[in-house]
């Protein structure tokens, strides 16, 4: 019998189809990934020797191609920072369920790896220090990846006070004009609030 032209399965596929069952059901395991691609596990693991973390390895390589940037391109360290954490959550808050995962365990993807090292490049080049670069390395990585979920939370994310003194209250009711901006607007300050404070931090 001849062998076929193409390989029937091929480690995107596999990293795409578990994607999808961790957008729909916020895990997978080998068995459902072997039925969901109607191969055995055997299969899987014949591109994954690795297995479950290699798999979630290749979802984060997945999710870095969608948004990760690697390339400066000539921006200052502000404005490639601004870029890379809009980018980088961008991506997360398409598959925010991936995110307990990818954080359960160490970054190896080859091309996140590459991202994160241009960032800490850029902020090298831009004056921090070893320390000041690890911890705003590790700030910006908490809260893009923290947005992320926010992204995806309910519109209602609090329950308004029946209190008419409440000030917690009085900022949900002021907000439900338009409620579906809150998450984007909270990242943007978010994110204007830490770049000024790196800012002090490398001075």
């Amino acid at each position: 019998m001849p062998r076929p032209t193409t390989p029937l399965l091929s480690r995107e596929q596999i990293a795409a189809a578990a994607l999808a069952l961790i957008d729909e059901a916020g895990t997978f395991t080998l068995p459902g990934l072997g039925k969901a691609l109607s191969v055995s596990a055997s299969s899987i693991y014949h591109h994954f020797p690795g297995g479950r973390e290699a798999i979630v390895e290749a979802i984060r390589g997945l999710l870095a191609a969608e948004g990760i940037q690697t390339d400066p391109a000539g921006r200052d360290w502000r404005r490639f920072v601004e870029d890379w954490s809009r980018a980088y959550r961008e991506a997360f808050a398409r598959h925010p369920k991936a995110v307990p995962l990818l954080t359960g365990q160490m970054v190896t993807d080859p091309l996140t790896v590459r991202g994160y090292e241009a960032l800490a490049c850029v902020l090298r080049d831009a004056g921090f220090d070893d320390e000041a670069l690890l911890h705003a390395v590790s700030i910006l990585d908490s809260f893009i990846l923290g947005s992320a979920l926010d992204a995806s939370a309910p519109l209602g994310v609090w329950a308004d006070s029946p209190d008419p003194d409440s000030a917690l209250g009085g900022a949900i009711r002021a907000d439900r004009a338009a409620p579906e901006k809150r998450s984007e607007q909270s990242f943007e300050l978010g994110l204007r609030i830490i770049l000024d404070g790196l800012d002090a931090l490398a001075r």
